[in-house]
């Protein structure tokens, strides 16, 4: 097949201020042939008059009207409605680089691939950019588990969607997809263009009744992997992605920023729970990314919170998070 069909799903709510701009990259691709699939997620703005504008215009763009249900539900109805042979997704307020498509088919091509990773460029509110590795690898740790920076197989989703009803949905899922690939390519180059100052985005809130959402995606993904009878080859990565979202990014970015201690002592009570529950001997495994001194800090923040020595733990953490910002 010389000239694949790639369905690029976008799912909307409430992004008038972006939503131009991110079609319009999309309609911008080198590589012609391609479907935009746009879920509109009960938007109460002007998105919906946006898209069918912006449809009169572009035969390839089609809506899906639904009651607001989330990201998850709107990506969801998205991959029901895929028609093409690859497919990409596109969150509504960033927008992605015109060769995105044309790149990442001729990696297919020449590769024979089923997953082809890349990059992104991080957007400020000062309309600045910056390079950030989607995902360094091609593992279930190291490939981000974010669904936007990657070129998928289609098939690679049969019998898989998003899990409804919690944060980090992408968490829940997406390292089964990359758990499912045959052969993953990373091309390491930022062509998508992620929005981080949109306010509503859930990347710039804490919610404490959402934190531990986190356990239960991972639980999906273990269950998942299981069912697909991919737990052996995969356990060792499980291990990891468990210590890395469970462990350092849950207590690291989010329980530091809680300020009930009750409510900290018992999110860590949890979480110690679930790590010996599937992962009993985790804490012989060194996983803090980073220099050397920011792995020790890192180590020594997690340690003390996880003995609920939270007033030293905080003391340590912001002094390393405001020398960092002094010097970097």
């Amino acid at each position: 097949m010389n000239n694949p069909l790639i369905s690029i799903i976008i799912p909307v709510y409430n992004v008038e201020e972006y939503l131009e701009r991110c079609i319009n990259s999309v309609l911008s691709q080198t590589y012609k042939n391609f479907e935009v699939i746009a879920i509109n997620d009960g938007s109460t703005d002007n998105s919906l008059k946006i898209l069918e504008d912006l449809a009169l215009s572009d035969n390839r763009i089609f809506i899906y009207n639904k009651e607001n249900g989330g990201q998850a539900s709107a990506r969801n109805l998205g991959l029901k409605k895929v028609k093409g042979d690859y497919l990409i997704m596109v969150d509504s307020d960033d927008y992605i680089d015109e060769h995105l498509l044309e790149k990442c088919m001729l990696t297919v091509k020449s590769t024979n691939c089923d997953l082809v990773l890349f990059d992104r460029l991080d957007l400020n509110e000062r309309g600045e950019l910056k390079y950030c590795s989607g995902g360094s690898g091609i593992t279930m740790t190291d490939a981000c588990s974010a669904p936007w920076n990657k070129f998928y197989k289609a098939t690679l989703w049969e019998g898989c969607l998003f899990p409804e009803g919690y944060w980090y949905e992408d968490l829940g899922i997406v390292p089964v997809i990359v758990a499912k690939a045959k052969k993953i390519v990373n091309i390491n180059e930022p062509l998508y263009i992620y929005e981080r100052s949109r306010e509503g985005s859930q990347t710039n809130q804490l919610n404490v009744n959402k934190i531990l959402d986190v356990q239960h995606m991972l639980s999906n993904v273990y269950e998942k992997i299981t069912d697909l009878g991919l737990l052996e080859k995969s356990k060792k990565q499980l291990e990891i992605l468990y210590i890395e979202h469970l462990i350092y990014i849950t207590i690291l970015e989010k329980l530091t920023q809680v300020k009930d201690k009750n409510i900290r002592a018992n999110l860590i009570d949890e979480i110690k729970v679930s790590m010996a529950k599937k992962f009993p001997n985790w804490k012989q495994i060194e996983f803090a990314s980073g220099g050397m001194i920011t792995k020790r800090v890192k180590n020594l923040v997690v340690t003390l919170y996880l003995n609920k020595n939270f007033v030293l733990g905080d003391l340590i953490w912001k002094t390393s998070l405001k020398l960092k910002r002094k010097f970097y």
